[in-house]
């Protein structure tokens, strides 16, 4: 994460030099979370066949290797097609890395296990993005995205070295189409409505991953102190991560319903602000609210998921990462062409505080039903 931390805060600003609109970046964006979506429930279900640890090699370097030809590119299709193809292989990481830690927690332990692996990837993205920046600052765009490559390569040199495989529990699994794209755990209510939470607050999450960098420039900031920002609201995210997984073992869903109203809070104060001091209180403010959320809505999706099966539900379950970036990215690309970035803000605001909070009465109701 810390190689996609260089470089995602940074995209727009490198689509733009494409010459790629608001809208065009929103597809740029969405066209990465579409293809690790399509990739991920199969890759999911695979890796509980065959292993973890092929998976996270082999995702991890053609991810390196693609990446490397970001500074090839010349046009804003080939830089879809590159965030396409780096899309599909990200499947192979991220949520294969989440099962193999959910496979090693124990129960009880479930909400801290994957507040520390949240608080892992949180840290990477909360280094990379300042590092990103003061380097696109001082030797130019593309060397960020050099060393997010070589970064991923030398990530599957590790994995190779010192990752140890976790035990198999289905070998005798016969394999078909149908099994590979299942999306069977959606039917169970609780985890449907936490998917549909994720999905909200990744779109709102993806708001500001897209034009952040495009939303302060406007005011005169820099990329350094655009890196600086999401660093440190980044960093601040990963420290909870634990805390908030302990919170949600101790008080449950109460923590979903607070981080809702909170990260709607922080988003709509980004929309008055117009200077670094606002911004970044501001940010810190939706960090806090999207700490709270992505971990409690995780483990309350997957905590009554047997271990057998953690690959398959959490390859589904980020598919809610990849769709919410996905419509958020493209849904308020076309709002901020039409209404202004200041507006994009309010209208997230607005929707994470009206949809979520019908999704937790939903879940609330269910659970007290069950």
């Amino acid at each position: 994460m810390l190689g996609i931390g260089l470089i995602a805060p940074l995209m727009a600003i490198f689509a733009k030099l494409l010459g790629a609109t608001n809208s065009e970046i929103g597809i740029i964006f969405g066209v990465f979370a579409l293809a690790r979506t399509i990739a991920q429930i199969p890759v999911g279900i695979l890796s509980d066949i065959y292993g973890k640890k092929p998976f996270i090699v082999i995702g991890t370097f053609f991810y390196g290797v693609f990446t490397l030809m970001y500074n090839i590119v010349g046009s804003v299709l080939g830089l879809l097609i590159i965030r396409s193809v780096t899309g599909f292989f990200s499947a192979f990481v991220t949520p294969i890395a989440g099962s193999y830690v959910a496979n090693l927690a124990p129960k009880e332990r479930l909400g801290e296990y994957m507040g520390i692996f949240n608080a892992s990837i949180n840290l990477g993205f909360a280094i990379g993005p300042f590092i990103g920046g003061f380097l696109a600052d001082m030797y130019g765009i593309q060397t960020p995205f050099y060393i997010c490559g070589f970064l991923a390569i030398l990530a599957s040199i590790i994995a190779i070295v010192k990752l140890e495989e976790l035990p198999i529990k289905r070998e005798n699994v016969k394999i078909n189409i149908n099994n590979l794209f299942s999306i069977e755990f959606l039917k169970n209510k609780v985890f449907l409505l936490s998917f549909i939470i994720n999905i909200l607050t990744i779109m709102c999450n993806a708001s500001i991953i897209a034009y952040l960098a495009i939303y302060a420039v406007s005011f005169k900031i820099t990329l350094t102190q655009v890196g600086f920002m999401i660093a440190s609201t980044n960093i601040l995210s990963a420290l909870l991560q634990r805390y908030i997984g302990r919170l949600f073992d101790k008080f449950g869903i109460i923590i979903i319903i607070l981080g809702i109203i909170i990260l709607s809070i922080g988003l709509y104060f980004i929309s008055l602000s117009s200077e670094f001091l606002t911004l970044i209180s501001s940010l810190i403010v939706v960090a806090i609210g999207m700490a709270m959320i992505g971990t409690s809505a995780l483990s309350l999706a997957i905590r009554d998921i047997p271990p057998e099966r953690k690959g398959e539900a959490m390859g589904l379950f980020t598919t809610s990462i990849n769709i919410g970036m996905f419509l958020g990215a493209v849904t308020f690309g076309i709002l901020a062409d039409f209404t202004g970035l200041s507006n994009m803000y309010k209208i997230s605001s607005i929707l994470v505080l009206v949809l979520g909070s019908l999704c937790y009465l939903k879940i609330k109701k269910q659970l007290i039903n069950n």
